[in-house]
């Protein structure tokens, strides 16, 4: 991905927002203008999405990021739908979505996924 890429559209739960989410996006925000975040609001949310929003709101504040919710899931959106976005590029980690958003016409760019930063995967001391 080239830096003079403009808006990059990234998804996902953020259920709730993570360390790799946070890095996954300044790593973004190296590579192109604005990222456009997207969190997907389901029924069986463990942290309520107005709470996810604002956290990653405050983690971004100055930063062009734009906070968004959305309640289709991106594996199963449509043309029209993705539209309404704006973007240039849709990123992610999620094969099977990035497949999905290719076959409609929009570029996708694979993005790994930061596990490795994950705190609920950090052992804790004995």
């Amino acid at each position: 991905m080239e830096t003079s890429l403009g808006t990059v559209l990234f998804s996902g739960r953020f259920d709730p927002p993570h360390c790799g989410h946070i890095a996954s996006v300044k790593r973004l925000l190296k590579k192109c203008q604005k990222v456009i975040v997207v969190l997907l609001d389901y029924e069986e949310r463990r942290y309520p999405v107005c709470y996810c929003v604002d956290v990653l709101e405050e983690v971004f504040e100055g930063f062009p990021v734009e906070v968004l919710v959305n309640n289709v899931h991106f594996g199963e959106i449509t043309k029209e739908q993705l539209k309404e976005f704006n973007f240039d590029a849709y990123c992610s980690g999620n094969l099977s979505v990035l497949r999905h958003i290719e076959k409609l016409g929009f570029d996708a760019i694979y993005w790994d996924r930061a596990y490795m930063y994950e705190a609920s995967k950090i052992p804790l001391p004995e």
